[in-house]
């Protein structure tokens, strides 16, 4: 299990996204995140689609495409 990084956990506060909202959101129902640290669900993120130092892309579009406030997902 991975642990949301520093910029991630920024990114979801800047959003008003809880770190367990957005697991759930990625289909972890226990509300921890299985995902990368940078905030994609895609465990691999980090080293295949950019390095450790650089910023997810992923995140941002994940961002705007989530939808949880309108499903009840958020806090």
């Amino acid at each position: 299990m991975s642990r949301l990084n520093a910029d991630a956990k920024a990114s979801l506060r800047y959003v008003r996204i809880s770190q367990a909202a957005w697991a759930r959101h990625h289909g972890y129902s226990d509300g921890r995140w299985y995902g990368d640290a940078c905030g994609c669900p895609d465990d691999r993120c980090i080293g295949y689609h950019h390095d450790e130092t650089d910023e997810c892309g992923c995140l941002n579009v994940l961002l705007e495409e989530y939808d949880g406030p309108r499903k009840g997902g958020a806090w």
